[in-house]
This record gives structure tokens, C-alpha cells and sequence, in this order.
């Protein structure tokens, strides 16, 4: 699934990560995987509008400032 920082209301590509659909949220468990402390994405649609063609729109995680990307399972960072 695509991870977009939001950023001020703005949306912003910045990877790919195992996450599987369907999901209202995602935990991520820290310190081991029966921890109770975790860090929880949010899943979300980015709509994306282009001239002349319709809205697109799709469902992604949604990172907000602060949270580490980088512990998602399988992350990808965008290429540079």
C-alpha cells in the first residue's frame, strides 16, 4: 500500500509498505510482537484531481508528523 505524509492538509508520497487492505488502522506493536505499546497509522483515502479527468481516488496509509514510516512492515522508501 502507498504511505503519504500529511502534512498541513497536503499529501505526500513518500513510500510503499506491507499493509493489508481493509483496515480502519494500523498497529504497529514496539519492543516485541506481544508489546502494548504501539504506534497506530491511520489508513485513508488520497484523492488525486487531475485536469480533464476524473477524481482518483485511493486508499493509502496516512502518516502524520512525528510518526516513523520506517517501522512499517515492509517499507519502501520512495526513490529519490
Amino acid at each position: 500500500m502507498k504511505v503519504y505524509l500529511d502534512k498541513n492538509g497536503e499529501k505526500i508520497l513518500i513510500g510503499r509498505a506491507d499493509v493489508p487492505e481493509g483496515l480502519p488502522f494500523f498497529d504497529v506493536e514496539l519492543f516485541g510482537s506481544s508489546s502494548m505499546i504501539t504506534d497506530r497509522f491511520t489508513i485513508g483515502s488520497v484523492t488525486h484531481l487531475h485536469a480533464g479527468q476524473p477524481p482518483f481516488v485511493e486508499t493509502a496509509v496516512i502518516v502524520r508528523p512525528g510518526q516513523y514510516a520506517e517501522i512499517l512492515p515492509g517499507w519502501q522508501p520512495l526513490s529519490a
